[in-house]
């Protein structure tokens, strides 16, 4: 079976970003399931172009993957050019995809980082009279909305809610990364019995075995991962602001891993307010956050207040905390909590730096051998249930359903 798995922001396991479906495509393609990564050029947080100038299309293996690069429009951090550049990709797949040296498709999947790529694999599929699936990422526009203030009756918002509705439609079968979310994507036109829950996970291959939490130094907290709105970390810069007028710049520390729209901001915060405790450093790749997260104590996940988190949540910095052993303080309003379920960690309200820097004190005035049980509990979790061997052995059988059918 061939299948092209669409998704704008697909990377190779050898550079910072989301690798979830260089993953699976290895594991579907030991199932029997060719896959083709139909993937922009234009890599989305090192703001980076792929291609060569004459190029427009590139076919390549990358560790055993085929990614197809598609060139789309470059953009900085403004959220037009970043709508041009979401647009731009949906527009090259409708007219590249025909003449891309790959296997025909049997069946095509449109991820929806954004909408506009998930609706051009379902109008790519009708063309090519081939099954449609969709994996929805994030619940647009209710994230829009909820997340970015936008108006619901912004012109973006209105017609994303109409590409929406069509995705749902047509989808054969929806694969969800977030647990409750069927009873919306149902009531937006989705099929009875197509909801797949498939979240996020790791990839057991690049996961090193357990190792101690460091004992000496100050307790170090670490951030991986995008650096925009709803991470919220003003909040977590709030929180080392507190904690560094009670206890002065060595007991704690924070480290920021990761790029995006809001990391200019805070850097200047950092520099204008004197937070002595807080560091950056660059994106990695996927194969190398692991080595580092394990000089962490503990790992903070936060995000910003808002109701879209009531279908749940599936972040990749999560499950890869939870791999490396680590306990993790999230700050999330959401019924579904990995963490907690693991027992795992502690969670707080989100946008409390106050609350946040209780739960950072409180974490490190646990015995060490309290925090590293916290860690082996949540190690054990992930390795269980989120991981992406067995979830693409779920993804597989889906999708032969579909073309079998």
């Amino acid at each position: 079976m061939n299948c092209w798995w669409v998704n704008h922001y697909a990377c190779p396991s050898d550079e910072p970003g989301g690798t979830r479906h260089h993953a699976l495509a290895k594991r579907l393609g030991e199932l029997g399931i060719d896959v083709t990564l139909l993937a922009s050029s234009f890599h989305y947080t090192k703001l980076e172009e792929r291609l060569d100038p004459n190029e427009q299309t590139r076919v390549e293996l990358r560790d055993g993957v085929r990614y197809a690069w598609l060139r789309t429009r470059a953009y900085a951090d403004h959220p037009i050019a970043r709508l041009r550049n979401m647009r731009s990709f949906a527009t090259r797949l409708s007219s590249a995809s025909p003449d891309l040296s790959i296997p025909q498709p049997d069946v095509i999947v449109g991820s929806s980082p954004h909408l506009y790529a998930a609706d051009a694999a379902r109008r790519l599929a009708g063309r090519l009279h081939v099954p449609f699936c969709c994996e929805i990422r994030d619940i647009w526009p209710e994230s829009l909305v909820d997340m970015a203030g936008a108006s619901r009756w912004n012109p973006v918002v209105v017609h994303m809610a109409m590409l929406e509705r069509r995705i749902y439609r047509a989808s054969s079968r929806i694969f969800t990364l977030l647990p409750g979310s069927e009873n919306h994507i149902l009531a937006r036109g989705g099929r009875e019995g197509s909801v797949i829950w498939v979240p996020n996970g790791v990839d057991p291959k690049l996961v090193p075995p357990a190792s101690i939490p460091p004992e000496v130094g100050p307790f170090t907290l670490m951030y991986a991962g995008a650096h925009g709105i709803a991470n919220n970390l003003d909040t977590v810069l709030d929180a080392s602001r507190i904690l560094q007028e009670e206890t002065g710049p060595d007991e704690f520390r924070f480290v920021l891993i990761g790029d995006g729209p809001r990391k200019h901001f805070l850097r200047k915060r950092v520099e204008e307010e004197s937070l002595q405790l807080v560091e950056f450093h660059d994106p990695v790749a996927k194969k190398d956050i692991y080595s580092i997260l394990q000089k962490a104590n503990a790992c903070i996940l936060p995000l910003k207040p808002g109701s879209v988190f009531r279908h749940g949540i599936s972040p990749n910095k999560m499950f890869d905390y939870m791999a490396v052993g680590r306990p993790v303080i999230t700050a999330v309003d959401t019924p579904v909590n990995p963490v907690v379920d693991a027992a795992a960690g502690v969670s707080i309200p989100p946008g409390d730096p106050s609350a946040l820097a209780s739960a950072i004190r409180a974490m490190a005035a646990l015995p060490a051998d309290e925090r590293i049980e916290m860690g082996e509990r949540g190690r054990a979790q992930v390795m269980e249930h989120f991981n992406l061997d067995e979830l693409s052995v779920r993804v597989a059988g889906a999708l032969r359903g579909v073309v079998e059918a």
